[in-house]
């Protein structure tokens, strides 16, 4: 009713203020659901990425440290040392062999000592049975001829009272005629065992 009644100009004012805000609410619109769309549009990539790729990466010098390469003059120092560490070992075992070679050696000559020592006490006993011997056959001979000297009688009881072996050697070095008349006054048994040993020595 108040619009058939309005004149001419208000009419137009009034359609003009309707137009008006259309266009401001239209504008309204659009900017509100403009504005989300962006948001959203600008956060959906965001949202689209990889965890590890939304996360902020670590500098590469804190994930891996880098390996320091030794300078040529440090290698060369730790070249030197262990040269130096392995002639101090070389040096100690060329010591202990020789300390082992000279014990060897002492071993060596204490033996030849003792070979030489041995092989003097080797020759001093035989001399010394040689001289033995040589004694026993002077004494042997002795005895012959004091016993050949003496009466058959009083020979026999020294033979008799004698080592058997020894009255043996006695008897063989006399002539056959004494020493039969010895044997002729002597035991029948030892006269016996006295023959036989002489029979053997011949």
């Amino acid at each position: 009713m108040r619009l058939r009644n309005a004149t001419p100009r208000a009419k137009i004012l009034l359609a003009f203020l309707a137009l008006l805000g259309i266009k401001v609410a239209a504008l309204g619109a659009l900017g509100v659901f403009g504005g989300q769309d962006a948001h959203a549009q600008a956060a959906a990539p965001a949202a689209s990425q990889p965890a590890s790729a939304q996360a902020p990466t670590a500098p590469e010098e804190v994930r891996q440290a880098p390996v320091r390469e030794p300078s040529p003059g440090q290698l060369d120092l730790e070249i030197l040392r262990d040269v130096e560490r392995r002639q101090k070992e070389l040096d100690a075992r060329e010591e202990e062999l020789a300390r082992e070679k000279e014990r060897l050696e002492a071993m060596k000559g204490d033996l030849d000592k003792q070979i030489a020592e041995l092989k003097a006490l080797e020759v001093t006993l035989e001399e010394q049975i040689k001289l033995r011997g040589d004694l026993e056959d002077e004494a042997i001979q002795k005895l012959a001829k004091t016993y050949s000297a003496m009466p058959p009688e009083t020979a026999a009881l020294l033979v008799a009272q004698m080592d058997t072996r020894i009255a043996i050697r006695v008897l063989s070095v006399m002539k056959e005629r004494n020493a039969g008349r010895i044997l002729a006054a002597t035991p029948p048994a030892l006269a016996s065992r006295l023959s036989e040993g002489l029979v053997k020595r011949k």
